[in-house]
């Protein structure tokens, strides 16, 4: 009976540059102390070193305000800017892979209605049957 040996010796080589590149990683990559994280508890990854919007006292998000401005640019670079593009095209890179696509937000047309309460609510409960998810996890 004949063997096929590349599958293995292709298997071999991968398995040793894996190992290889992991041991490189613990020894080369630059290590970070306790005492760097202090301040950033409870900040949403993406927006750590951002001067941080306090909207604590905020109790209506939906309703405008120069500081839900602020805080919404700062968040929709993070969490929206990547599936709907940094100018609301709805061209970001990810989206390119999603079914349906996300939506052109400078068009209107929105599916629950363009209030700003309905879009809050859009943001907080996701659109079932899209990519459009949930954002509820998000500090206030």
């Amino acid at each position: 009976m004949k063997y096929n040996k590349s599958g293995l010796v292709v298997l071999l080589v991968s398995t040793g540059f894996s190992l290889v590149w992991f041991v490189g990683l613990i020894v080369f990559a630059p290590s970070m102390e306790i005492a760097q994280l202090e301040g950033t508890a409870g900040r949403p990854t993406g927006l750590q070193g951002a001067k941080q919007v306090d909207i604590s006292e905020v109790q209506n998000p939906w309703v405008f305000s120069e500081l839900m401005v602020e805080r919404g640019v700062q968040v929709y670079q993070v969490y929206c800017a990547s599936c709907h593009g940094p100018k609301g095209l709805g061209d970001g890179v990810a989206g390119a892979t999603l079914n349906p696509p996300p939506r052109n937000l400078i068009e209107g047309g929105w599916k629950y209605g363009g209030t700003s309460l309905s879009l809050y609510k859009t943001l907080a409960q996701g659109i079932e049957g899209s990519s459009m998810v949930s954002f509820s996890y998000l500090p206030k």
